[in-house]
């Protein structure tokens, strides 16, 4: 059974170039957007803060860690991701570092099906 999900998402470091591509490619996943901020951190790079929601049947947990690997697919290599998901009932706060980057990226490498369903 689909749930509506809330999602709080702070992503860094990314250049500017990174955070339009990220924000295009969780549209395509499903995410749909209801504000975002980019933060400047030095002149060329920058936090990417967002709420969204999506629909989604998978829990909190597989749900972060997929929007956490599609990030680091769309721009190829690590940065820092935390994750909030809020499903009515109860909250889930996640925070991925490199050690959870080395420990998903091997499973999402070959394929990753959208999210959507």
């Amino acid at each position: 059974m689909s749930i509506n999900l809330q999602l709080q998402l702070s992503i860094a470091p990314l250049s500017c170039y990174e955070a339009k591509r990220c924000l295009y490619h969780l549209a395509r996943e499903g995410i749909v957007t209801l504000w975002q901020d980019q933060r400047p951190l030095t002149s060329d790079t920058c936090l990417l803060n967002l709420s969204a929601e999506c629909t989604s049947s998978e829990s909190p947990e597989w749900l972060s860690e997929r929007l956490a690997a599609a990030v680091w697919k769309e721009t190829s290599r690590f940065v820092r991701l935390t994750c909030l998901v809020d499903n009515d009932e109860t909250e889930h706060l996640f925070t991925f570092e490199e050690p959870d980057y080395q420990r998903l990226m091997p499973a999402f490498r070959l394929r990753m099906p959208p999210l959507r369903r």
